[in-house]
């Protein structure tokens, strides 16, 4: 029998390598928390809303947790005055965050505007929000109009709440139950009512002794800074604007006057003068007087009489108030007074040589001085929309330039280790490791240090690096806030607390340079020549 190889292949020996999962990158996530101003129990609230957070975040297997922001005490009608809220879009647009938890639509934002810009932009950059009340997730919408719709509730929602809040006061003032918020240099709050700080009245006296004496508001304040009596408040200088400030408020006769300002009924809310849009109330006898109604009358006389004296025209002195602050726009000469057919103007110093050499003309003093007291009335109204948000823009550049402050960054990274330990904490009493003592007391002292490590933090912003520009800003809006609500003559000290120079652009047009290098245009009104 012939012997025949089989040639039996060879099976391969094969491993199964089992299919490798990748591991599920976790979600990043923050929440935002606001407790408004009129909270009354502001602390537990904003301690609640971060604790509720905190623990929801971390129960999230898939999700971690970037950071709890949290603004307390501050009005959200406009994002510029929640810091956090700033923080945390900044964040975002480091590629920090992946979502952001909201407990409602109000919270994020109650300006339809600001809250349609900030979505997109979120949306822009990836960023889902999940308001909790209203079960909206923009991760999961196919349009903006929800958003637009439930941010218009949002808007009517804070009109209705500060509409209510206005007809409050207003209730209280019928009533005579109104306590204001500020109160006249002289007085102090104890309690509801006002009483008397007698060395801060003898100045009021004073005052009020010095003009009947014949003293000008100039003289008086002058005499004020020379003898170095103190303004109170922390403010150092008195200015003529002050004293006639105190020599025109009815307050200091024991009667007040409420309303004399109030705020518009549109958002974004601005306090203006009350000219007889919204009713006054004359309360009689409501606190102690400082002056007699008599002599507070003859002081009103007077500087109607005072005023009279000069109507139609400007004392015309080698030492007017207009020197050295008025120049030309064409040549940029300073120009100088001049006066023809009686009447006072103010002209181009090459212009006046010859009128080749310069085309601005001369420009009638009275039009200058009508043009410098509407620019005044126009800062004393709208503070809040004109020098406030150049503040804050101040404000917000030189604190990224101290970003790279090295306190403020052992700062910033002492706050993120606690808030690390805060995270670590709740999931251990999650999983039931530490009591409700122990969690408590531990929840306390890490609030206790966070807190601290914040006001340390503001601190630094503050003192370190205050650049010249915000000083004069905040000088500006003090001399503003002090000054009366309405000049009839441009005040001398003006050109140094307000006005660097004027301008003289066209025969139609002026232009102000202010203390803080703001530029602002002012048309000129012409009058009867």
């Amino acid at each position: 029998m012939t012997e025949t190889n089989i040639s039996i292949a060879r099976v391969p020996q094969v491993t199964v390598i089992d299919p490798r999962i990748p591991e599920k990158a976790k979600l990043r996530v923050a929440a935002y928390a606001r407790v408004s101003s009129d909270s009354e129990d502001q602390v537990n609230s904003y301690i609640a809303q971060v604790d509720f957070y905190t623990k929801h975040i971390a129960g999230k297997e898939d999700w971690e947790m970037v950071d709890i922001y949290a603004d307390e005490g501050i009005s959200g009608l406009e994002a510029r005055n929640r810091d956090d809220f700033n923080r945390m879009m900044a964040d975002c647009r480091e590629g920090k965050i992946d979502r952001v938890l909201c407990k409602s639509i109000s919270r994020f934002a109650r300006n339809t505007q600001e809250y349609i810009q900030f979505v997109r932009e979120l949306l822009r950059l990836g960023i889902s929000i999940h308001f909790e009340k209203e079960n909206i997730d923009t991760g999961k919408m196919t349009s903006e109009q929800v958003a637009q719709i439930y941010g218009a509730f949002a808007q009517m929602e804070s009109t209705n709440h500060s509409s209510n809040m206005r007809f409050s006061v207003r209730m209280r003032m019928e009533k005579g139950l109104f306590v204001p918020s500020s109160v006249p240099y002289g007085y102090r709050l104890a309690g509801r009512d006002l009483e008397i700080i007698p060395e801060e009245a003898e100045v009021v006296r004073r005052i009020f002794s010095a003009y009947l004496s014949g003293q000008g508001k100039d003289d008086i304040a002058r005499e004020l800074n020379q003898l170095g009596v103190d303004r109170g408040r922390n403010r150092e200088k008195w200015h003529p604007s002050t004293v006639a400030y105190i020599l025109t408020n009815i307050s200091y006769t024991g009667d007040m006057i409420w309303q004399k300002s109030c705020a518009t009924d549109t958002i974004p809310f601005r306090q203006v003068r009350n000219l007889g849009q919204k009713p006054r109330y004359f309360v009689e006898h409501s606190h102690p007087a400082i002056v007699s109604c008599a002599d507070f009358q003859r002081v009103q006389e007077l500087m109607s009489s005072r005023k009279g004296q000069f109507h139609g025209t400007h004392r015309i002195s080698k030492g007017s108030r207009y020197d050295k602050h008025i120049y030309c726009g064409g040549c940029g000469s300073l120009c100088r007074k001049k006066i023809t057919g009686g009447k006072t103007y103010w002209v181009c110093r090459r212009h006046d040589g010859n009128k080749a050499d310069c085309p601005t003309p001369q420009i009638p003093e009275p039009e200058i001085a009508a043009a410098v007291l509407r620019l005044y009335h126009k800062l004393k109204l709208g503070q809040e929309t004109v020098l406030r948000p150049v503040l804050s823009q101040l404000q917000e550049l030189r604190e990224r330039e101290l970003r790279s402050n090295r306190k403020i960054s052992d700062i910033d990274n002492e706050i993120a280790r606690i808030s690390e330990q805060n995270l670590v904490l709740v999931r251990l009493k999650l999983k039931e490791y530490v009591d409700s003592a122990l969690y408590l007391s531990q929840m306390d002292e890490i609030d206790r240090k966070l807190r601290e490590l914040r006001k340390l933090r503001r601190r630094l912003l503050e003192a370190a690096g205050e650049d010249r520009q915000i000083h004069d800003t905040e000088r500006m809006m003090e001399y503003l806030e002090d000054g009366p609500e309405w000049l009839d003559e441009v005040p001398a000290e003006l050109f140094g607390e307000l006005i660097e120079r004027i301008i003289i652009i066209s025969p139609e047009r002026l232009k102000f340079r202010l203390l803080n290098g703001m530029e602002l245009a002012e048309n000129i009104e012409r009058t009867v020549r």
